[in-house]
Parts: structure tokens; sequence; C-alpha cells
């Protein structure tokens, strides 16, 4: 497994509302195929970290470099394409499974990238979402169909990185083994890579690499 990075972005700080620095210039490599799990205590920027290396907070100084071409900043839209997001709550958009499954597609920087419905309904049924139908109400949703729906839309657009931020609120056992080992398998495909930020502690030991994130910095394991 090369160790080269795929992803290497920062360096990134923060600081909370009342001006405690969370983290100071945490530089993260995210190597091709690999699962890499995030812990940390909570409140020590966790998402804000995620946030800014997927580019949807500011950054000053930072630089982003995947499969070793630079992003400057004005590429942000090209770099949000291909690192993408997983947001903690699992928001939908207003419609069905369907248009929340193929809006991605028809936003400007979709490129050559085309909504396949019988891929969508593939791995819907592998995500254990094949008894809803594509024109269900994705607001009817349960808490922890709404994050396997994200699951999915995020394989479905296949980014070269997926950050995850704690994907699995919501499911059950069964459900997390299910969605861990479809994550586990984009993030073993050549030319991508997961970072996944997850408290469940019996399935940490799936990932390849550890990361803990600290005041000081970013501990890797």
């Amino acid at each position: 497994m090369s160790q080269e990075c795929l992803l290497k972005s920062g360096p990134f700080s923060a600081v909370s509302r009342g001006k405690r620095f969370l983290f100071e210039d945490v530089e993260i490599c995210l190597p091709e195929s690999t699962f890499s799990v995030l812990s940390g205590p909570s409140g020590c920027g966790k998402t804000t970290l995620l946030k800014m290396v997927a580019g949807l907070l500011h950054a000053p100084g930072a630089q982003r470099v995947l499969a070793g071409r630079q992003f400057s900043d004005d590429m942000l839209p090209a770099w949000r394409s291909r690192v993408v997001l997983l947001m903690q709550d699992a928001p939908v958009l207003s419609g069905d499974v369907e248009t929340n499954l193929r809006f991605p597609f028809e936003l400007a920087n979709a490129g050559s990238r085309e909504f396949d419905v019988h891929r969508a309904r593939t791995v819907l049924q592998k995500a254990m979402l094949g008894h809803i139908d594509m024109d269900h109400d994705a607001r009817e949703l349960s808490g922890g169909e709404r994050h396997r729906l994200a699951i999915v839309r995020a394989l479905l657009w296949s980014p070269a990185v997926i950050l995850a931020d704690e994907p699995f609120s919501g499911l059950d056992s069964t459900n997390v083994s299910i969605c861990l080992e479809l994550l586990r398998e984009f993030a073993h495909t050549p030319g991508k890579s997961l970072l996944c930020v997850m408290h469940e502690t019996g399935y940490t030991s799936a990932a390849d690499i550890s990361f803990k994130l600290e005041q000081r910095g970013l501990l890797r394991f």
C-alpha cells in the first residue's frame, strides 16, 4: 500500500468562540487506497477540520494538493467536486429520493459525470435501502435512512476523497457494518481515499490509519 499522499492539505488552524486554539498548523496527508479514521475529544474541532480540508471554511495560507496537482483558492469549485464532505446531519433536499441522488450531477462542476439510475438502484440495495421507491419523499426518511442515502449519493458521485463526519449516526449495528464495508470498498479503490470521524470504537479497528486531533497537532497511529 503506497504511503504517498493522494491528498495533502494544510496548514489549518482554528479557534473556538472563546478565542481558544482548537488546533494549530495542522497538515493532513491521506494516502491512496486507504481508510482513515479521525478521533478526538468532543469540541476539539474535528468537524471544523473536515470543513477546512473540503474547502468549505476559509483557511488562510492553506495549500491543497490532490494526486500531485495543486488547487489554488480560485479552483475551489473543482477541488470540492473531487473532495466531498458527508455532513454529520445528513441533510436532504426537498423532493424525492431520486432528486436527492441526481442533484450533484446537474451542477456546473459535474463535468462529464452522468447520473445512472440503474447503478443508483444497485447501490441503494447494497445500503439496505432497496425497499424505498425512488419517488419516495426524502423528507420522510428516518435519520438512519438519511445517513445511508448520503453515503449512496457520495458513492455514486465517486470523488477522489470522501470526508465523512460521523456517517453512522442513528444506524444499528447491522447497518453500521453494511455501510462501513461500502465505505471501506470505496477507500481501497485505486485513486481513492476516505477519512471518517467515527466514535464507534468497536469498528475503528477496520481503519488502515488512525488520526487523533489534539491542540498540538494531528497524531497518526
